[in-house]
């Protein structure tokens, strides 16, 4: 029996996988078992986040990982067997014309995804190196005033200032959003040296990070250092990737703006980059006119996008070392007068359009979230432990769990404490109320889950009196919105709560527009969901006072250190984590690795 056949049996491969591949090989008669293995591995990769199937490590996590004990006994071809009976099929190509598979290197693509990796780093590439013209004397003043400070913001703001494209990574209160409309400020303040304003288009991936990143930079519009000139040509508006781009409902995958009808912009700002997946994110790059100037926010330790690819990942991964090229610090130098870090021997590229924010000033740096964020994300399982056991420390702690733990009796105190009071009081009271407590869960189905989690706190509500749920929507319903609706100006992420009123019925209440609340019939709400918990995947880019993390008391390939660094982080005030204490330490040591070649390709001449 070959391996395709083997791995088919066991429930490796989706019916998708194999339908896929046996389409391969009618198209061309018959396909040895090294390509009907292939191309059902490259089927399979992208299912699971991957842009390829990398050959070199399939037995290795992440690729055929929660099937790893079922795969130990299956015989795989060589590497150099495999690559060579690729490379002899007519199903397989380089990438420079049209086939069904793309083997590049040991890296075996869907001919889609070779092609968006390749359009994405040439995009990118275009636009490195070069001089940016800039006005020295007005920079000067706009970075003295604009970023009082010599630290990692204004260093953002230099790195920024003197290129077409950059990253800004940072964790939650590292201060990004404010770095970016300071930097707004500075780059208007040198149009108007021009007798212009840019054009300034601000998106993001979803309808609620494109809602919050207009709300931060409205709140914090006033206070900015710049003149009332400078500040009315500033957006505090900004819309979906989606949106801005022009979806087409007839042509899903295909946009209104792209490399051939640009953007109408100067200055093009993505926040929450880190969800962007890869096929998107080249379309947006793509769509930025060549001259404008193209700034990537998020966090590049979080969760990857759900759909193929981690961009932010392979763009720092493609940046050597810490620190700017030689030819960048004397160039910044001339400018500005600041000493950035120089990486020895790095060439100038994508590592001189890269910084990472690390200054929080949401954590206090010795206490709680702040800590146990840190080890998790640098892998320090001891240190994660040492953080959660500390008695005198409030703000995070382990609740330990077994495979017998009662869910109901896990989350009866949360329940009692905190979601009792969306039973009571006005609508706002209790989308407060909502804000300062969420679960998070690592799945969506099975025992400790995002359904078990919902069913278990709505029916401990009804048992307690809290709630009258006999109904789909009841009073004290929380609800997430999984879905946009432009038209109705929800989008997926949105959370409300329903409350019963005697004159009007039952209204669905979301935030709103300069701290007003809007009411909405339930019938007339898009696609939506209960959520007194919710994933991990969901809660990204959220604020909440406080979080349970709730893991399975069994391993799984889902838990990496990325799920558990941004369910953590969700927390302004206090996470707890429910877990086995070898589940979550396997967690902690357990990176996302998405096989692509991104990596490679940003670093080729």
């Amino acid at each position: 029996m070959s391996a395709f056949e083997q791995l088919s049996d066991r429930g490796v491969f989706s019916a998708l996988d194999r339908h896929f591949a046996r389409a391969m090989a009618r198209l061309v008669g018959t396909a040895s078992p090294e390509v009907l293995l292939g191309a059902a591995l490259a089927s399979r990769a992208v299912q699971h986040g991957h842009v390829c199937a990398d050959l070199r490590r399939l037995h290795a996590e992440p690729l055929l990982d929660h099937e790893e004990n079922a795969v130990e006994d299956v015989e795989l071809p060589s590497t150099e067997r495999w690559c060579d009976e690729l490379a002899k099929s007519s199903l397989v190509g380089d990438g420079s014309r049209a086939t069904p598979l793309v083997l590049d290197s040991e890296r075996l693509y869907l001919f889609r995804y070779a092609d968006y990796e390749k359009r994405l780093a040439k995009a990118i590439r275009s636009r490195l190196g070069g001089a940016v013209d800039l006005d020295a004397p007005t920079l000067l003043d706009s970075l003295a005033r604009l970023f009082p400070d010599h630290d990692e913001q204004r260093q953002a703001a230099v790195v920024s200032a003197l290129s077409r494209f950059t990253v800004i990574s940072g964790g939650p209160g590292t201060g990004k959003t404010t770095t970016v409309l300071r930097l707004i400020a500075l780059l208007q303040e040198q149009a108007r040296t021009r007798k212009r304003f840019e054009r300034i288009i601000l998106v993001a991936p979803t309808g609620k990070a494109a809602q919050r990143l207009g709300e931060s930079i409205s709140a914090s519009l006033e206070a900015l250092k710049t003149d009332d000139d400078v500040k009315s040509s500033i957006p505090t508006s900004a819309a979906t990737i989606h949106r801005t781009l022009g979806y087409q409902p007839r042509s899903p995958t295909r946009f209104r703006h792209d490399a051939q009808n640009p953007l109408p912009a100067d200055v093009v700002i993505a926040d929450e980059a880190s969800m962007i997946d890869l096929a998107l994110m080249s379309k947006l790059v793509e769509a930025a006119p060549p001259h404008a100037r193209l700034v990537l926010l998020g966090d590049k330790d979080q969760l990857a996008s759900v759909e193929a690819g981690a961009i932010l990942g392979d763009i720092y991964g493609g940046a050597v070392g810490e620190g700017y090229s030689r030819d960048f610090v004397d160039r910044a130098r001339r400018l500005t007068g600041d000493t950035l870090p120089v990486q020895s021997g790095n060439a100038a590229g994508i590592g001189d359009h890269c910084i990472h924010l690390v200054k929080s000033y949401r954590y206090e740096a010795a206490l709680g979230v702040g800590v146990l964020a840190r080890a998790i994300n640098d892998g320090d399982v001891s240190a994660a432990f040492e953080a959660l056991d500390a008695d005198a420390v409030r703000e995070v702690e382990l609740a330990q769990i077994e495979s017998s733990t009662n869910l109901e009796e896990l989350l009866a105190p949360a329940i009692r404490e905190h979601f009792a009071a969306l039973g009571r009081g006005s609508p706002a009271d209790r989308l407060r109320a909502l804000d300062e407590f969420r679960i998070l869960c690592s799945h969506r189905r099975g025992p400790f889950g995002v359904e078990a989690a919902n069913a278990v706190v709505e029916r401990r509500l009804a048992a307690d009196g809290v709630l009258r749920v006999d109904r789909e929507h009841y009073d004290g319903r929380p609800i997430l919105i999984t879905k946009n609706d432009y038209q109705l100006e929800l989008f997926n992420g949105d959370v409300g709560v329903v409350v019963g009123d005697a004159r009007r019925g039952f209204r669905a209440h979301f935030p709103g527009k300069d701290g007003n609340l809007r009411s909405i019939p339930p019938s007339r709400l898009p696609t939506h969901e209960t959520v007194f918990a919710m994933t991990v995947h969901k809660s990204q880019g959220s604020e909440l006072g406080r979080v349970l993390v709730l893991l399975p008391p069994v391993g799984s390939p889902l838990l990496t250190r990325e799920l558990v660094y941004t369910a953590v982080t969700r927390a302004k005030h206090r996470a707890v984590i429910a877990s086995r204490r070898d589940v979550l330490a396997e967690a902690i040591g357990r990176r996302v690795e998405r096989a692509s070649g991104l990596r490679d390709a940003l670093m080729r001449p």
